[in-house]
């Protein structure tokens, strides 16, 4: 990927062109003004553009009315990794559904059950962005009937199934995560003196050795493995507070016997160098 210093609306169209260059084969003006909602004629000026910078990258097909990419296609705003293009067609997923493939081409699974209420997070967001603390209500398993804390946020974190909020907690004299679907309300408090640094857990990564359960035959152990890169273990770095979210997001057992193989088809190779982190 080159260095080109532009706006950043044109650096996300830009993007677009190779995306839809490099993933789908193809790419017009057509396509990306329905993306970005903007005329044809807007859209063609930024194809220019790109064009006069990445001269070897498109070539146009008259008879498909498209620019499609060159053996030498290079890309400078994209770095071509799965990753991108699911996010890509998951942001514009009804556009894809209602313009360029079908309504039936498309699945992204049910939507997230998980639930926040806007005034709590306001709160929280709030609170990490002035460095402020908390007084909220918060329901857990150990205390399903609520209990009333104060609490110093200082980042958000998604584990994969939920959105929760590291904070110190005054209660627990420790730092803790929060589920923000459990926190019932949240009043803006005072001035927070704790400093975030002092969380270990938070500021340490630790690498995940994970590898197909051994109770799976070589032949299925490959197949999983496909579908991480090959090989016989794959890695995950992640911050420590977040390894035991891990292990449950990913199906991995903690243990190399833990677990149905098939319900679990992976395990945590490394338990004894992480163990001090989980719950």
């Amino acid at each position: 990927m080159t260095s080109v210093t532009i706006s950043i609306t044109k650096a996300n169209r830009f993007k677009a062109i190779e995306i839809l260059a490099y993933w789908e084969g193809a790419v017009n003006a057509t396509r990306l003004s329905k993306l970005f909602g903007v005329t044809i004629g807007n859209i063609t000026k930024d194809m220019v553009s790109y064009r006069e910078l990445y001269p070897d990258n498109l070539t146009y097909s008259k008879a498909q009315k498209r620019f499609e990419p060159t053996e030498n296609f290079q890309a400078n705003h994209t770095n071509s990794k799965w990753n991108e293009y699911e996010l890509f067609i998951s942001y514009y997923a009804n556009i894809y559904r209602e313009n360029f493939w079908s309504s039936s081409a498309l699945e992204l699974g049910p939507n997230s059950r998980f639930n926040a209420e806007p005034e709590i997070v306001r709160a929280v967001s709030q609170a990490i962005s002035g460095k402020l603390s908390l007084d909220i209500e918060y329901f857990s398993m150990t205390s399903p009937s609520g209990t009333k804390r104060t609490i110093h946020p200082f980042a958000l974190a998604n584990s994969g199934l939920r959105w929760h909020c590291r904070a110190y907690d005054e209660l627990r004299n420790e730092f803790r995560d929060f589920h923000l679907g459990r926190i019932t309300k949240a009043i803006v408090s005072s001035a927070s003196n704790i400093d975030n640094e002092n969380d270990k857990a938070w500021h340490s990564t630790v690498e995940l050795v994970v590898a197909p359960h051994p109770e799976l035959s070589a032949a299925q152990r490959k197949v999983i493995m496909m579908e991480h890169g090959g090989g016989e273990t794959f890695s995950l770095n992640v911050r420590a507070s977040m390894v035991e979210y891990t292990l449950q997001n990913y199906l991995i057992s903690k243990k190399p016997f833990e677990g149905e193989p098939k319900a679990q088809p992976l395990y945590l190779v490394n338990f004894d160098e992480v163990r001090g982190w989980l719950f």
